[in-house]
């Protein structure tokens, strides 16, 4: 049994979704079907996490003797490719406040972050993210105003947990989301992590979820 069938196998053993798995292992749903698939190269990054989810030695995840296996020497996985990559900025900005209306989207700059840590660490595609700035305190402790996030723009899963970039119908705004139980027309609730603000909500038809929130850089 190759490693992607072993880790669909132990995932099913245990009744988890690849969305479930995606949660537990900090990664989109799309990077868990890449590494059943056999797709992601650098499965192997994941290993000693898998490990510990499925309990698992981590012997488990690693080729056994006489199997091929699709994993590429770490120091060659990305051989072919630049060590970085270019994530745009838009000239818009994120509000973990009031929201911010959005005028125009001009690319404002480009950020060369690299490779190993967007698409590997995060399970992010590079051509479907973005970094954004957080304006507002509505979001801390976890986001604070200043903050830069990356977004990832294939990740639009509104119900799942997680902080999410989104439009609300009038304005861009850095948010939690759940669907409200038992609303006609469907309403999403809107939640700060900031106990000083509250929560709203809006008609499910006028939200425009953009992207999940994947990674946070600020200064100290």
């Amino acid at each position: 049994m190759n490693l992607g069938l072993k880790l669909k196998a132990e995932r099913k053993r245990l009744g988890m979704t690849q969305a479930a798995l995606g949660e537990r292992l900090k990664v989109g749903q799309s990077t868990i079907s890449d590494l059943e698939r056999g797709g992601l190269q650098s499965w192997h990054v994941h290993r000693d996490a898998l490990a510990k989810i499925f309990n698992r030695p981590r012997s488990f995840f690693e080729p056994q003797e006489g199997e091929v296996s699709d994993e590429l020497p770490e120091d060659s996985v990305h051989a072919d490719l630049p060590d970085s990559v270019s994530i745009p900025e838009y000239d818009v900005r994120l509000s973990a406040g009031g929201g911010f209306v959005v005028d125009r989207e001009s690319t404002r700059r480009h950020w060369a972050l690299p490779r190993f840590l967007v698409e590997d660490r995060l399970g992010v595609r590079a051509s479907q993210a973005t970094v954004q700035e957080v304006v507002g305190d509505s979001m801390e402790p976890t986001l604070s105003s200043g903050d830069y996030v990356l977004i990832d723009l294939n990740d639009q899963r509104l119900g799942l947990p997680g902080v999410f970039a989104v439009w609300d119908g009038d304005a861009l705004v850095c948010k939690r989301l759940e669907r409200v139980p038992g609303t006609d027309p469907s309403e999403v609730r809107l939640k700060s992590d900031n106990p000083l603000h509250g929560e709203y909500r809006v008609a499910e038809d006028r939200v425009r979820v953009i992207g999940r929130v994947r990674w946070v850089t600020r200064r100290m």
